[in-house]
């Protein structure tokens, strides 16, 4: 090669070649069986999935054991709830709290408000009468709604339809200092809130049925080992009274879980793994504790044994950022307040025992036996579609430059490029190759890229292309600066070496 090629080398071209037809037909005839053969047993999966499912009305994912001590399987994912779009949207929720009669109300901590839905998600009003800054909620044995508002420095009582019905405080001078958080209740109808106004007085202060303060308990100390410092909080949070009378005291910053007997000494400490905020009790004597630093829920039985741990960090469904509160319906799903994904999750437990099918008996059953196989299809589909790159005018013109624009071409390969940077390849052909035609200009999402110039500070265009990018699940540039912002965002990134290495071994190039 001669002119202003000559010194270019493609390592590409010494070892494309290397292998015999003979050796790639082989290689290619193992491929097609080893596929074969895993579709075959995907298939007798997806057949007996679906019996089993016919039967049982649910997956046959197996549930071993019932006690803290033995593995059992976590609850499951449901639905999330996040109001309509527009100004009733939830926004950064902390407390939750639902009713027996299926109403789940939320704190919008953005807006300053209550929000209320049904247990289905369907949003029903709003409550911000004397609100200022809603924290937690709980709903009394005489079924109205608590606020604790730490702004107005009072626990609000409110019908469940909304009506403003009394503040409760306790007496001077902590009204004006108190900042009280979560509430419950014991079997004499006492209201037990947490206290973090004071720097030095973190503690709980109980009030009788009528809102006359009756006593507290507890003070601020920071724990350097769980053992440290019993009947001392750093930041209670979550607070929930057991059948047995017990109460528990989420005490968050110290990571830990303090235990009171029912006349009020101390009884016992529960470990737990990050910050314990929201708790609740089920009918099982479960324990939910949900950790705002793991992004989890963790189960306990109420003397501490782990039993289970749902959720991750995400932004997925059954995935929390930040999550705070929860509590539970009549149903015992679980509510749990999604704080940075703007949501409230909700979560069932699955059925415990494991029904063996028998044979198909309805023309129902039968049908949705033989219908199985088209489950096959979309996985059939991803298997052939065409693979996608974004791509940058850099690495075409760099593919010039070494004469390698043709491996470009090939069927099941679909190239974008933002609309607005298309134009820079239309009515181009390169080396027999008509760039207008290969690549495609695509539409982005405006929102979308808003959001990244904001996260990444970036510009505009350099957002609009990870958005395209990350659709396509691949970026070919040679800028650096881009690269890096895509692999942030888990962005299969490729050079033309890398592309070369990873896609275009077996690529003739028509150069």
């Amino acid at each position: 090669m001669t002119g202003r090629h000559a010194d270019v080398t493609d390592p590409m071209k010494d070892t494309e070649f290397h292998s015999t037809p003979a050796r790639k037909k082989r290689s290619s005839t193992i491929k097609k069986i080893v596929m074969l053969v895993l579709l075959l047993l995907l298939f007798l999966l997806v057949l007996w999935a679906t019996y089993y499912y016919v039967n049982n009305r649910r997956l046959p994912i197996p549930r071993i054991g019932s006690t803290a001590v033995q593995e059992v399987a976590p609850p499951e994912y449901l639905y999330s709830i996040s109001g309509p779009p527009g100004n009733d949207a939830l926004t950064r929720p902390v407390g939750v709290a639902v009713t027996k009669d299926d109403l789940v109300f939320a704190t919008d901590t953005e807006v300053g408000v209550v929000r209320v839905y049904s247990t289905e998600g369907r949003y029903r009003f709003t409550i911000s009468d004397q609100l200022e800054a809603p924290a937690h909620l709980a709903i009394g044995p005489d079924g109205n709604l608590y606020v604790s508002d730490r702004r107005v420095r009072a626990i609000l009582v409110f019908t469940v339809q909304g009506d403003f019905i009394r503040k409760i405080v306790p007496g001077m001078p902590d009204a004006n200092t108190w900042s009280p958080l979560a509430m419950t209740w014991d079997a004499a109808g006492n209201l037990y809130a947490t206290d973090v106004g004071q720097t030095n007085n973190h503690r709980v202060i109980v009030f009788t049925p009528d809102g006359r303060e009756l006593r507290r308990f507890g003070k601020t100390g920071r724990a350097n080992q769980m053992s440290d410092f019993p009947g001392e909080f750093y930041f209670p949070n979550g607070i929930v009274v057991s059948k047995d009378g017990r109460l528990f005291v989420g005490d968050s910053n110290n990571r830990r879980i303090q235990v009171y007997k029912p006349d009020g000494s101390f009884d016992y400490l529960i470990r737990t793994a990050g910050i314990p905020r929201g708790l609740a009790i089920d009918s099982k004597e479960r324990l939910y504790v949900v950790d705002a630093l793991a992004h989890t829920t963790d189960v306990y039985s109420l003397k501490g044994e782990r039993i289970v741990t749902f959720g991750a960090q995400g932004v997925g469904p059954g995935e929390f950022r930040y999550a705070n509160d929860v509590a539970l319906d009549r149903q015992e799903h679980i509510y749990i307040s999604d704080r940075e994904n703007h949501q409230i999750q909700v979560w069932a437990w699955p059925e415990d025992e494991i029904v063996v099918p028998g044979m198909p008996k309805t023309r129902s059953q039968w049908a949705a036996l033989c219908a199985a196989p088209l489950l096959l299809l979309p996985l059939l589909l991803w298997w052939w579609r065409r693979k996608r790159f974004a791509v940058t005018e850099d690495f075409v013109v760099e593919l010039e430059r070494r004469e390698l624009v043709p491996r470009m071409e090939r069927r099941r390969w679909k190239w974008l490029t933002p609309q607005a940077r298309w134009s820079v390849f239309e009515g181009k052909v390169i080396q027999g190759v008509d760039l207008g035609a290969l690549i495609e200009g695509v539409e982005h999402s405006d929102s979308d890229a808003r959001d990244l110039v904001d996260r990444m500070g970036i510009t505009y265009d350099e957002a609009v292309l990870l958005v395209v990018a990350k659709r396509a699940g691949r970026l070919c540039t040679q800028d650096t600066r881009m690269a890096s912002f895509a692999g942030a965002l888990d962005i299969e990134v490729l050079d033309v070496r890398t592309f070369l290495e990873r896609y275009a071994k077996n690529a003739r190039s028509s150069s």
